[in-house]
């Protein structure tokens, strides 16, 4: 059975959408980085309804943070000024200025480094810092809104750690059933170790997304019940060119993990904004289902595009 993760958001928050969504999705993503306030918990209960009303079990995925950094609070561009400064703080309501909630990214990264924001969607160049400022050139422009990633191609800023979003999140989970908890930027597998004594038994699952990581599948198998290759920040780390290399790597090594192994990052990407995917998509697709991947996650495809009715329906055609 090929298995579908599906991403909840504004573009599927209407009722009629998550119904159909419930008649393909074996699990519903919520990315806990997105969610402040009383959002998760307004979500959590709305798919607990939905699991009542469609009679369909099916799991709640926590996406954790763990030691992915991403920037704060900041107003949604479709691109940024020339020139910006990134400073340590929550929020900003201007595009010259991103808000970086991590001292860690202004003590390690110099004047000259590049820095890859919102999956390698905007590339920055540092050309002056202090100690909790960087001011940077937009050498590739694109969209950028809160919560989106930064990183590196050179170190990953932060070490294996639970966020306070994090311990949050897990605490109201706990009156829920079925709930799975998706750990980013996992390197070693020694991050269960973190993780588990607040899950207890409940399916922990491990994000694959830096070079580091798949240095170490077989330990991180050992350790966490499901994998998942997430191609957008592991290409913002490692570069598009060794993209596919890495993915031939982890599909080489699906045999000896004996964990299921889900593909994530654009697998349907086209569809944000197209009614139909393109023909190398459904290559790909079927190329993930023979090669051993034991299903897929979808992300703007259903959380924030403007065809997630399209996008379950191709799912309803190709899962039958």
């Amino acid at each position: 059975m090929f298995k579908t993760v599906l991403t909840c958001g504004p573009a599927c928050a209407s009722d009629l959408l998550l119904k159909k969504m419930a008649q393909v999705a074996d699990g519903f993503r919520l990315n806990v980085a997105h969610l402040v306030g009383d959002k998760l918990s307004e979500w959590m209960t709305r798919l607990q309804e939905l699991r009542q009303q469609t009679g369909r079990d099916f799991s709640i995925v926590l996406d954790l943070q763990g030691a992915k950094v991403r920037i704060g609070s900041y107003p949604a561009v479709t691109e940024l000024p020339a020139r910006v400064e990134l400073f340590l703080g929550e929020s900003s309501s201007r595009s010259e200025r991103i808000p970086v909630p991590a001292a860690s990214v202004f003590a390690q990264t110099s004047p000259g480094d590049e820095l890859f924001l919102n999956d390698r969607k905007v590339v920055l160049r540092v050309v002056s810092k202090g100690s909790d400022y960087l001011q940077a050139e937009v050498a590739k422009n694109g969209a950028l809104s809160s919560g989106k990633g930064i990183n590196s191609p050179d170190r990953v800023f932060e070490l294996a750690r639970i966020t306070e979003g994090d311990l949050r999140a897990i605490r109201c989970s706990k009156d829920f059933a079925n709930v799975a908890y998706a750990v980013s930027f996992v390197a070693d597998g020694h991050e269960s170790s973190l993780f588990r004594p607040l899950v207890a038994d409940a399916r922990l699952i491990a994000k694959i997304e830096q070079r580091q990581a798949m240095l170490n599948l077989k330990c991180i198998a050992e350790q966490f019940d499901e994998l998942w290759l997430c191609r957008g920040d592991l290409g913002a780390e490692a570069g598009l060119k060794e993209l596919g290399h890495l993915q031939s790597l982890f599909v080489a090594a699906i045999p000896a993990l004996q964990r299921p192994a889900l593909i994530a990052g654009e697998v349907l990407g086209s569809m944000v904004a197209n009614a139909f995917p393109s023909r190398a998509e459904v290559v790909q697709l079927y190329d993930a289902m023979q090669s051993g991947f034991s299903g897929l996650v979808l992300s703007d495809e259903t959380a924030c595009g403007a065809q997630v009715a399209a996008v379950i329906e191709f799912l309803e055609y190709w899962l039958k």
